[in-house]
C-alpha cells in the first residue's frame, strides 16, 4: 500500500502525495472545496446512507460530513487513507475510495475521520507532520456511537472555501444531487433499490425536505416523462421554463443528466433555444448511464466499443427534448433529406473497409435478424412504435418486397421481443441500414464546420466557408467531407484518453484514392 506504518501506530505515505492532490484536484471543473463535500456525499451515498449531515463552522473553517451508513470494514478503512491506490480504487456507484479526505489536503491541514461497521471501529487523524510528510495516526472512535462514519475536515487558515453559510450548503447539494431533494426521484430510487425514500441531507442543522422541483422552480409547460427503448423504461425526467433566469444560477440550466442521484452532464442537445435558455430546466435521471462515466465521474465516455449502447440511453432523452422545444414553438435543428445528404452519405459508405471508425460510428449493420409474426413461432413478441427500412428493400431470407422491417425512427410498426408480449413471432434474417445520416442547419453564430447529434453529422451551412463554397458543386462536396471528418474526429478525440489526430487525413485520404 501507500502508506508505511511506524512505531505507534503511525502511517506515513510512501507515494509523492503532494503531485497525486493536485492531479486529483485537475480532473474537477469546480472549486477543490465543494469537490470535497461532493466525493464525502457519493461515498455517503454508494454506502446506502439515509441522513447525510454536512456542517461548515466559517470562524474554525471545520467542514464535517457525517452519515448513517453501513460504515467501512477494515479493508476499506486502508483503502480511504491508500495514496498509491489513487483512482484504482473506486467506490462501488458514484464516488471513490476516500478520495473526498484525500484531495481536500490541497487546501486542509487535518483530517479526522471516524467509522463504526458491524465488523469494525476505527479512526484516524491524518495531517502534516513538520509540513512535509503526510501522516495518519490511529484513534479510538468517540464522536459516532452507532454505524456509519464522520469526517472532519480543517482547512488551511488562508483557504476560502466557496460556501460559508447554511444556504451556499444547501445550494453545493442541490447543484450536484438535485434529484435527491425531488420527492418524485425519491420514490424512482426506492422502486430501483437505489437509495431509500427517506433519505434526507441536513445542513448546519437544518433538514432538507424534499420538494417537488417544478413546483419549487414555478416552472412553467411542465413536461414529464419516462424514457424508453422500445418497451423497456430506463428513467425518468421533467422539462420546464421557469419564470426568472437561472433559477438554478448560471452553471445549471439547461438539461440535467444524472445517475444515481448525482447530475453528471448539463446537455443542451446542440439545440439553440436562444433567449429561452437561460429558464430551461431539464432534470433526468438514468441508472443505467452509470456504466458510461469517466474516470472522474464528471462526464459520460461513448467509447467506440460502447456507443450504440450509450445511444440507446441517451438518444431517446435527445428526441424528447427537442419534441418538447418544438411545442413550445423552438425552431431546432432538422434532418434535411436532400439529394445533396444523400450523395454525402452514399460516399462515407464506401469507405466503411479503409475508415473503420465510420462503420462503428454511424452503427452500419449489414445483417441483422428481425421478427416477423408466425403463429408456429417461438418468439414473444409485441408491436413498436418506428421502423427501419430493410435495404435493399426486399432483401431476405423469405420473399421478395418490404417484408418485416427493424425497430427505427421511420413511421410504422415492427415488432420486437418482450417477456410480457402477446404476439407469436420467427426471426427472420434482413439487410438493414442504420447509417449514416447526415443533416444540414444553418447556424451562423457558431464556429464548428459541423458538429454531432447522435449518430448524425449536422453540416453547419450557415458558416462562411460552406457559404463561400456553396456554388462550386466540387468545392461543396470536398468541404462537407471535410467537415465531417472534423466533427467525428472531435467527438471520438473527446471519448478518448489518446486522441486519433489522424483520423481526418486518413479519411481524405480514403476518399480521395477512391474519387481518383
Amino acid at each position: 500500500m501507500g502508506m508505511l506504518e511506524s512505531a505507534g501506530g503511525i502511517h506515513k505515505s510512501s507515494v509523492n502525495f503532494r503531485n497525486l492532490i493536485r492531479d486529483m484536484a485537475d480532473m474537477y471543473a469546480f472549486d477543490v472545496s465543494e469537490v470535497v463535500i461532493v466525493e464525502l456525499v457519493a461515498n455517503a451515498l454508494d454506502s446506502k446512507a439515509t441522513r447525510i449531515s454536512i456542517d461548515y463552522d466559517p470562524a474554525t473553517k471545520v467542514l464535517t460530513v457525517t452519515d448513517n451508513a453501513a460504515g467501512m470494514d477494515s479493508r476499506q478503512f486502508d483503502e480511504y487513507h491508500d495514496f498509491a491506490a489513487g483512482l484504482k480504487v473506486k467506490g462501488s456507484g458514484i464516488g471513490f475510495a476516500g478520495l473526498g479526505a484525500k484531495v481536500s489536503f490541497n487546501i486542509a491541514e487535518r483530517v479526522v475521520t471516524e467509522t463504526r461497521s458491524d465488523s469494525f471501529s476505527g479512526g484516524s487523524d491524518w495531517y502534516f507532520q513538520s509540513n512535509k510528510d503526510l501522516v495518519w495516526k490511529e484513534i479510538p472512535p468517540r464522536r459516532i456511537r452507532n454505524r456509519g462514519t464522520r469526517v472532519e475536515v480543517h482547512f488551511l487558515a488562508g483557504a476560502e472555501p466557496s460556501y460559508s453559510s447554511t444556504d451556499d450548503l444547501v445550494k453545493v447539494l442541490r447543484r450536484h444531487y438535485l434529484p435527491l431533494t425531488d420527492s418524485r426521484f425519491l420514490e424512482l430510487y426506492q422502486r430501483l433499490d437505489i437509495y431509500s425514500a427517506d433519505l434526507r441531507f441536513c445542513a448546519n442543522g437544518r433538514t432538507i425536505e424534499p420538494l417537488d422541483i417544478a413546483e419549487d422552480l414555478l416552472l412553467d409547460s411542465v413536461h414529464r416523462f419516462i424514457p424508453k427503448r422500445g418497451q423497456e423504461r430506463f428513467g425518468y425526467g421533467v422539462f420546464g421554463v421557469a419564470e426568472a433566469d437561472y433559477p438554478l444560477g448560471p452553471d445549471a440550466c439547461g438539461v440535467l443528466v444524472c445517475t444515481y442521484g448525482k447530475v453528471i452532464k448539463r446537455e443542451w442537445f446542440d439545440q439553440l433555444p436562444g433567449q429561452l435558455g437561460s429558464r430551461i430546466v431539464g432534470l433526468v435521471e438514468v441508472p443505467a448511464l452509470v456504466r458510461f462515466l469517466t474516470t472522474s465521474k464528471t462526464d459520460f465516455i461513448r467509447g467506440r466499443g460502447g456507443y450504440r449502447e450509450f445511444e440507446g440511453l441517451y438518444g431517446p432523452i435527445r428526441e424528447e427534448f427537442k419534441s418538447w422545444l418544438k411545442e413550445l414553438g423552438v425552431v431546432t435543428a432538422e434532418e434535411l433529406r436532400s439529394d445533396e445528404a444523400r450523395r454525402l452519405e452514399r460516399e462515407l459508405k464506401k469507405l466503411l473497409d479503409d475508415v473503420p471508425e465510420l462503420r462503428e460510428f454511424f452503427g452500419f449493420r449489414e445483417k441483422g435478424e428481425v421478427l416477423q409474426s408466425d403463429p408456429a413461432g417461438v418468439a414473444v413478441a409485441e408491436p413498436q412504435e418506428g421502423i427501419e427500412g430493410t435495404f435493399p428493400v426486399g432483401d431476405g431470407v423469405r420473399g421478395v418486397g418490404p417484408g418485416p422491417v427493424g425497430p427505427g425512427e421511420g413511421p410504422g410498426e415492427t415488432l420486437v421481443q418482450a417477456q410480457s408480449g402477446k404476439q407469436a413471432a420467427s426471426p427472420i434474417a434482413r439487410s438493414v441500414r442504420a447509417g449514416p445520416k447526415i443533416a444540414f442547419h444553418q447556424a451562423e453564430d457558431r464556429t464548428e464546420l459541423a458538429w454531432i447529434e447522435g449518430s448524425n453529422v449536422v453540416i453547419n451551412s450557415g458558416h462562411p466557408c460552406y457559404v463561400k463554397a456553396h456554388t462550386n458543386p466540387n468545392s461543396r462536396r470536398l468541404h462537407s467531407l471535410f467537415a465531417i471528418a472534423t466533427a467525428v474526429q472531435r467527438f471520438l478525440g473527446a471519448q478518448s484518453e489518446a486522441p486519433d489526430l489522424a483520423f481526418v487525413d486518413r479519411m481524405m485520404a480514403a476518399w480521395g484514392k477512391r474519387s481518383q
